[in-house]
């Protein structure tokens, strides 16, 4: 694919370019919100260890619900089983700083699992930034619902703009007109569906009572 990243942000009008800024103004929500999380009212853990072993724990049961897929899409991604959950639940129970480097190795761990590479900035979005968005669900620590939706629709953003760049040519081939509408509704097909599922899965109240424990601790 050969990669004309000015020429094709300078053709973007109509929903194209709306997709285009709210994809930004996700990644810069995202940097901002690394930037910026020691100033975060979230207390810090009383103790350092047992949150790391909380992080590891949480990291490597997302990595085994993310091989648990419900669908997979021929282009890459796949509606896993809740796999961002135990991520975004480590996130609202220990802080940005946990939560941002937890996202970090899951997204390391999913580049591992299914490598597809086109390009560097391809690469960032797709694994480091995307993952990463799971921490900012830190900024909500007491209410872990909104903290799944906001961080998903900052993760489907990523990955929406993405596609939208380096992925048109997927969308010709796929009878799309609109390379931006076809990235979010490929991505709306997977991550926002298990953002909505994870939602749900939040209200349940076991998952109350574990985020619970792992405050307390």
């Amino acid at each position: 694919m050969k990669f004309v990243l000015f020429q094709k942000l300078a053709g973007l009008q109509g929903g194209g370019l709306i997709m285009f800024l709210l994809s930004v103004i996700a990644v810069a929500a995202l940097l901002i919100g690394i930037i910026r999380y020691k100033k975060t009212s979230h207390p810090a853990p009383k103790n350092r260890t047992r949150a790391l072993v909380y992080g590891a724990l949480c990291v490597a049961l997302s990595f085994m619900l993310s091989y648990i897929k419900l669908f997979s899409l021929p282009m890459g991604g796949s509606l896993t089983l809740c796999s961002m959950l135990p991520i975004v639940a480590y996130a609202c129970a220990f802080g940005p700083l946990y939560g941002f480097t937890a996202g970090l190795a899951f997204g390391v761990l999913q580049l591992i699992q299914d490598f597809y590479v086109i390009h560097w900035a391809q690469l960032l979005l797709d694994y480091f930034f995307a993952f990463a968005c799971y921490g900012i669900a830190a900024y909500f620590p007491n209410k872990l619902t909104l903290g799944i939706a906001v961080a998903g629709l900052c993760r489907m953003l990523c990955s929406t703009l993405s596609g939208g760049i380096f992925f048109a040519d997927s969308a010709v081939d796929a009878g799309w007109s609109n390379a931006w509408l076809y990235s979010l509704a490929y991505n709306g097909s997977t991550i926002g569906a298990e953002t909505v599922l994870c939602v749900l899965v939040s209200l349940l109240p076991p998952v109350k009572k574990v985020l619970g424990l792992m405050k307390s601790e």
